[in-house]
Order: C-alpha cells, then sequence, then structure tokens
C-alpha cells in the first residue's frame, strides 16, 4: 500500500534541511560514489530484487516523524515492549495504521522520555500496508556506538562472507515534536528480508528469549502451521545434546546447514561480535531453509565490533551449537581453513576505513557540525581498531598451530604471557612486586578492567587455575560484581571473590571444565578497580587436571 501524499513538514524535517542549507520538500542526502571495494569479493545472490531499496542504496538520510497519542505515550510508558498505534511520517508521505514499540536489551534500552529505540511494524493492522515495500523496520538509538557505524559495517561483512544480514541505513528522528537526532535504521527480520534469500520463505524464522539457546523455546516470527510446533529446533537441541561424537557430528549435519555455520562463526569471531551468538548465545535469529531442510544462523545486534584487537581467533565456544560443532577435531580444522580464506578477502582495514568515510559524508549535510565532529572522532576510532585487529589477527594466524599443554604429575606451569590494552591513566607492563619478586603488574587509572593473557590447548577433562598476586591501595569500580584481582577463564563465569586488602601474597583459583574433545582456552590474571596496584607472580601460575569421570566427551 503505497503512502498518501502529504503536505506536511515535521519541525524536525525543516530543521534539519535547514541545517544541511536546502530548502524546499528535498527526498534525502544524494549519494555518495562507492569506492571500488572489496573488487575479488562474491556478494550474495538474491533469489529475487528486495523491497525498501530506497531506504538502503541511495545514500539518503531520511527523517522519520513519529506521533503518538496521549493514551498511547502512557501505554509504552507502562509497557514499553507491548506495540501501541502510531503515525509515522517521512519525505515521501504519511504511513496511518503503524504501530511502535520501545526496543533494547540491557545497555541500550532507553525509556520513552530519553533517546528511545524503535520498533515500528505497518502491516498488524492492514494486511499489505508496508513502509516503502517493508512490513517492519527499527530505529537504533546507538547509545552503545557513538560512530552509528558498527551495525553497518558488521551487515555488510557478513553479506560479503554469503551470510544474510539485514540492510541498514540512517534516520533523523523525531517523536511528538521532540527531535531525537540520530539514529541506526535497519530493516526488520520479516518474510520481506528472507523473500531477498530463500526461495520458500515459509520456514519457522526464531527468536531466542532472554538467555535462551537452541535447546529452550523460542519466539517464532513466522513460519507454517502451529507457533507450539517447534519440532525443527527441537531437532537441533537433540543433535546437539548427543554424546558420541560421530553420532553428533552425523546429526548435526542432517538438521544444520554447516557450511554456512562455518562461515557464520569465523565472521562473529573475525569482527569481534562478542555479543553474538557463538560467543555469548544472544544477538541471533535462527531459521529454517525450507529449500535445504537446514537451519541456519543470521546475525543481529551488531553495535559493538572490534573491541578487542587481541581477541583469539580460536575462542571458547559458548553457544550450544557452535560447542557441539566445532569442538569436533575435523571442524576445528575446517575452522581454520574457512578463517584462514575469509581473512585477507574480508578484513581490509583501507576498504572497510573508505566505507566509513563514504557514510561519514552522507551524515555530513544532515547533522549539525558539532555532532558531525563528534561522529566522525569515534568512526576515526572504529577505523583504527578495524587496523589493530587485522594486525593482531595476522600475527595470531602467522603462529604455528598450538601443541597440547604438556603435565607432569598432573600439573603444568603457564607461561607466554601477553599485555593485553593498557587502562587509561594506568600502566600494564613486566615489573616487579614489593618483595623483589618478578612479577605481571598492572595499574589501575580511574576506570580500569585491565588484564594479562595466554592461552593453552587443552583436552577433555576437569582443569584448576591457579596462582597468587600481591595488590596495594585498591579502590572498587563504582559498578559490577567481580573487582580487585583475580583469575578466570575467558568465556566462564569467574569466581566472586572478595577483594584483597591486606599486604602480601594471596592465593587464588578458578575451576573450570573442557567439554568437548579439545579446547584452545584463553586464561586472564586481570585487575578491575577504579586505583591500585596488582602484582601476579608468573611462577606459580599453573593449571592442575584431572581426568572427567565419564569417558564419553559431552557437548557444550
Amino acid at each position: 500500500m503505497s503512502p498518501a501524499p502529504s503536505p506536511w513538514l515535521p519541525p524536525l524535517l525543516a530543521k534539519s534541511f535547514a541545517v544541511a542549507g536546502l530548502s524546499g520538500l528535498v527526498l534525502g542526502i544524494g549519494p555518495v560514489p562507492a569506492p571500488e571495494t572489496f573488487a575479488t569479493e562474491t556478494k550474495l545472490n538474491l533469489v529475487r530484487p528486495m523491497a525498501g531499496g530506497d531506504l538502503f542504496t541511495n545514500g539518503t538520510v531520511w527523517r522519520i516523524a513519529v506521533r503518538l497519542e496521549p493514551d498511547q505515550v502512557a501505554a509504552l510508558r507502562d509497557d514499553p515492549r507491548s506495540y501501541v498505534p502510531a503515525t509515522v511520517r517521512d519525505q515521501a508521505g504519511n504511513y496511518a495504521g503503524a504501530e511502535v514499540h520501545l526496543k533494547g536489551s540491557t545497555g541500550s534500552f532507553r525509556p520513552l522520555d530519553d533517546k528511545p529505540g524503535l520498533t515500528l511494524r505497518f502491516d498488524a493492522t492492514e494486511p499489505g500496508r508496508t513502509f516503502h515495500g517493508l512490513r517492519k523496520v527499527h530505529l537504533n538509538n546507538s547509545v552503545e556506538d557513538p560512530s552509528y557505524m558498527h551495525e553497518h559495517l558488521g551487515a555488510e561483512l557478513f553479506r560479503r562472507a554469503g551470510i544474510p544480514a539485514p540492510r541498514v541505513g540512517y534516520a533523523l528522528v523525531e517523536l511528538n515534536g521532540r527531535p531525537l537526532g540520530l539514529y541506526v535504521l535497519k530493516e526488520g527480520f520479516t518474510v520481506d528480508f528472507l523473500a531477498g534469500y530463500f526461495h520458500d520463505t515459509g520456514g519457522n524464522l526464531y527468536e531466542p528469549e532472554d538467555g535462551h539457546d537452541v535447546d529452550q523455546p523460542m519466539k517464532r516470527h513466522s513460519g507454517r502451521g502451529s507457533k507450539k510446533d517447534q519440532r525443527d529446533l527441537q531437532a537441533l537441541a537433540a543433535a546437539v545434546q548427543e554424546i558420541d561424537p560421530s553420532r553428533r557430528a552425523a546429526s548435526l549435519a542432517a538438521v544444520l546447514d554447516t557450511d554456512q555455520f562455518l562461515t557464520f562463526a569465523v565472521m562473529e569471531v573475525m569482527i569481534g561480535h562478542r555479543d553474538g551468538y557463538c560467543l555469548a548465545r544472544n544477538n541471533f535469529r535462527v531459521y529454517h531453509d525450507v529449500d535445504k531442510d537446514r537451519i541456519v544462523f543470521l546475525p543481529h545486534g551488531m553495535d559493538q565490533l572490534f573491541g578487542r584487537a587481541d581477541f583469539p581467533w580460536r575462542p571458547h565456544w559458548s553457544g550450544l551449537v557452535a560447542g557441539a560443532w566445532l569442538n569436533l577435531p575435523a571442524e576445528r580444522t575446517a575452522y581454520a581453513a574457512r578463517f584462514r580464506e575469509l581473512f585477507p578477502r574480508l578484513l581490509q582495514p583501507a576498504a572497510l576505513q573508505a566505507r566509513i568515510d563514504q557514510w561519514l559524508a552522507e551524515l555530513r549535510p544532515a547533522l549539525p557540525a558539532e555532532q558531525w565532529a563528534e561522529v566522525r572522532t569515534a568512526a576515526q576510532a572504529v577505523k583504527q581498531r578495524i587496523a589493530d585487529r587485522q594486525a593482531n589477527l595476522a600475527a595470531q594466524l602467522a603462529q604455528p598451530e598450538p601443541d597440547f599443554l604438556e603435565f607432569v604429575a598432573g600439573r603444568a606451569r603457564v607461561a607466554g604471557w601477553q599485555p593485553g590494552e593498557a587502562p587509561a591513566g594506568g600502566r600494564l607492563a613486566a615489573g616487579t612486586a614489593p618483595d623483589g619478586r618478578p612479577a605481571l603488574e598492572i595499574a589501575a587509572g580511574p576506570v580500569t578492567s585491565s588484564a594479562w593473557r595466554t592461552t593453552a590447548l587443552l583436552r577433555h577433562g576437569a582443569y584448576r587455575f591457579s596462582g597468587r598476586a600481591w595488590v596495594a591501595d585498591l579502590k572498587p569500580l563504582p559498578f559490577g560484581r567481580h573487582q580487585g584481582a583475580g583469575l578466570r577463564v575467558a568465556g566462564r563465569v569467574p569466581p566472586v571473590e572478595s577483594p584483597m586488602t591486606t599486604p602480601g601474597w594471596h592465593e587464588l583459583s578458578t575451576n573450570f571444565e573442557v567439554a568437548g574433545e579439545q579446547e584452545t582456552v584463553e586464561l586472564v590474571c586481570e585487575l578491575r578497580a577504579s586505583a591500585g596496584r596488582a602484582w601476579f607472580d608468573p611462577t606459580a601460575l599453573e593449571l592442575t587436571a584431572t581426568p572427567l569421570t565419564n569417558p564419553a566427551l559431552r557437548a557444550q
């Protein structure tokens, strides 16, 4: 259904045009020619042309105004996750009959009177009604990404790797006449999205509930038959939980698009999507590809990427499917080969930095000078993190494949410690403890969560990571459960210990398991504090191994 022409120009739109030095009803900022990048890259072959191209393909910064009646405002304040009726307008017209609810997770959710994230849908009361051909769009407030670039980068990189991902653009948003500023405009996961990539869009499309993995019921957005019929998801969960590795491999291959999942996992790790499925069991969608009769995973929530340049390319897998599939020996080898194939073709700093510059050029006429400068500064930091990530991964990949850590009488010394990023206003370097011993030192700045790290390739078993630390003048951070100096294993929940306050060496330890056949674990000596210093004794850092009593390997 096409929008009705509207002579109405919201105050935000008029203000935006004035900022841009424009007059009259302009449809958007003109396109900036894309640089010739990724020339060797194979893009996704679309099954059919996708709706909504004008929202995402011509460099337009859209102006979107949402109007709510007083009772709808009250309803959203009472229950922000439930849809309420709304009127939506942009440069092209008036979209009556829309609905809106607030979106965002723990870090990004903002209330209605702040800068809320919004989900808009258009076909609830009248099937077939769309917004530029789309039934649903999201307006992400980007409060965790001041550059407004991460979602754009992540989606483009996934698509270039052959993984369907929602298209991304930009919008200036107004709510009941109140300018909310710049938003990331993103298409929703609907049959409109699926139609571009799958011949049959009738498969089940799932969204996880809070904390749910594939072994729990999920919210189904589309599909045929009863929403309670989740046999495809249950079959995947059963395959993941198969104890015998050979039977697990066969069962997963029968229900999961394993080649697609291999690429999906590589991309999450490569771009540092540490809040995604494989690394955090968060921010993903699951679709049953009817044509292949296989489950595929789709990326979501990519507003925090490239956070740690030294994040290991062989991480601990938190997602159940990732642990069950990628810890199999043959799939570890396949993962390494896929990573080495995609890394040089996709993680190209110069090309990605040119894309960021293009998006900045598109934003510049639409934003006040001060805000554009802020976005540009944040984007420059993203460009640097991309270069740092590429350089660190190149160094990691240049290292020979590690050997299993050798244990003597069940004990092994842990070496190869490398400093992470030094805390702002602090120090991270080899030093000397107060008693004169050589030590791994961390001096805290005002907000410090900094660490020394190393990795070890371990076989199936139970382990204890132990060591000792000396602290001085520690002051806790004003947030977080874990404070002071401690040992942890990346990907596992660290022990909650009382912060050390007395002088002298204090013994530390944490227990963990390698549930698959083998795993490269990342070991961490960490300080979380707002002031003070910690020293870790490198001669005392060790692992103690205990074979698990069950000889069969467990799926993770």
